[in-house]
């Protein structure tokens, strides 16, 4: 396999793979296996679990110990509400716009004192990190462990997932 070759295989398996493995995402395959762990380490204290596939060990999963932060009030500006910020609201916000992009409206309300339709002062009590742990837990797996352990089923497990089914 040649260069491009083998970069066209892995971007495929990115692109099928990518939404999966997003943290901070509970719905997807990585939230829900955080979500997992997370109860178990809630349940027994345990930190690190091992990761295996096919009965050989892959990997670990674990939290990472921090110390802890005390629950907290944030205010920041946000827009709240995109379609409420037209065009003829606000000749000058349009022609800074132009020059930039639009997540950058919080920006522009920062620096002008202009609140701009659709945007507002959000407050929010931010948790205390609960037990001194992340919660978000750190997955570790040796490449060539996991195809050793698939074999010969490592073809149709990547078939699968390039397909969008489960593998």
């Amino acid at each position: 396999m040649n260069d491009i070759e083998r970069l066209a295989v892995e971007q495929a398996v990115y692109n099928a793979i990518g939404a999966d493995l997003k943290t901070g995402v509970p719905d997807n395959l990585r939230g829900q296996v955080n979500g997992f762990y997370l109860d178990l380490y809630q349940r027994t204290g345990a930190t690190g679990f091992e990761v295996r596939v096919n009965g050989q060990k892959v990997g670990t999963y674990g939290f990472n110990r921090v110390k802890g932060t005390p629950e907290r009030t944030v205010t920041e500006l946000r827009v709240v509400d995109e379609g409420a910020m037209r065009a003829d609201e606000s000749e000058d916000f349009n022609a800074w716009l132009s020059d930039h992009l639009p997540e950058l409206a919080v920006r522009y309300a920062t620096e002008t004192g202009e609140l701009l339709d659709g945007m507002e002062y959000v407050t929010e009590t931010v948790p205390a990190t609960p037990d001194g742990i992340r919660p978000n837990g750190t997955l570790r797996v040796r490449a060539d462990k996991v195809a050793d352990a698939l074999g010969n089923a490592l073809p149709a497990t990547i078939a699968g997932l390039l397909g969008g089914g489960a593998a």
